[in-house]
């Protein structure tokens, strides 16, 4: 890997945690004071998806300080941590919208956005697991990766500085998802600075990312996808 590109995979994975860290951390007194508190899977799922950033974080760190062998000894363990994100992050979802359910408002619609995650962050994980000997493809897949992701963080963090709530469709979009637009932005110009063109994974990646957005935010506008969501965390009942 060309020196440039270890250094700006440094500040692509700093961003990230800025836009997670930004986000959660002042909701985190308003989480653990909840009344009825969180259930122990909402705790595990922020605690292996905190463990899943910092080996993404080590990854990286073991390219920059060449301990490349290190590094692909330790890849598999990541692809089972990755993977194991998916069914946790689904649980969690239906038991965070479960108990949402005794609120209002309740919005049962916004499962789109997260069922949308899981779908993209599936597909870039096994593209870059199939793809880890094209290092190009793979590294650009990795840190894809946790961008897919990032809107949690960075919609929370537009909503601490900003008393903005959109309505319409694109202001949604907007709203929601800067932080992973604003990534896919950076990543996009920087390939096309220093390489002349943007490589094919990356604009593969963006295009998966953002018609994974798309479709969440039109399901935030379907009156029956609402419904179907609605039954849906019906069906499931446990709140944890």
């Amino acid at each position: 890997m060309p020196a440039q590109d270890r250094g700006v995979y440094v500040v692509w994975i700093a961003l990230i945690w800025a836009g997670m860290l930004g986000g959660f951390v002042p909701d985190l007194k308003n989480f653990l004071s909840e009344s009825p508190p969180p259930p122990v899977v909402l705790h595990a799922h922020a605690v292996v998806y905190t463990l899943w950033l910092v080996a993404i974080t080590a990854q990286i760190a073991l390219v920059e300080v060449r301990n490349v062998a290190l590094h692909r000894r330790l890849g598999w363990w990541i692809v089972g941590l990755s993977a194991a994100l998916i069914p946790l992050g689904l649980v969690a979802s239906l038991v965070d919208m479960a108990r949402g359910a005794r609120q209002t408002p309740y919005t049962p619609e916004f499962l789109g956005h997260e069922f949308q995650q899981l779908v993209v962050f599936a597909i870039l994980l096994a593209l870059a697991t199939l793809l880890r000997r094209d290092l190009a493809a793979h590294k650009r897949l990795m840190i894809l990766l946790p961008v897919s992701i990032l809107d949690p963080g960075t919609g929370r963090l537009l909503t601490h500085v900003l008393s903005w709530r959109p309505h319409d469709p694109f202001g949604r979009w907007l709203h929601a998802y800067w932080g992973n637009m604003a990534m896919v932005a950076a990543m996009i110009v920087w390939d096309r600075w220093r390489r002349g063109l943007v490589h094919p994974a990356l604009w593969f990646g963006a295009a998966l990312i953002a018609a994974g957005e798309v479709v969440a935010i039109s399901l935030d506008f379907c009156p029956p996808w609402h419904h179907a969501a609605a039954r849906l965390v019906a069906a499931w009942g446990w709140t944890g």
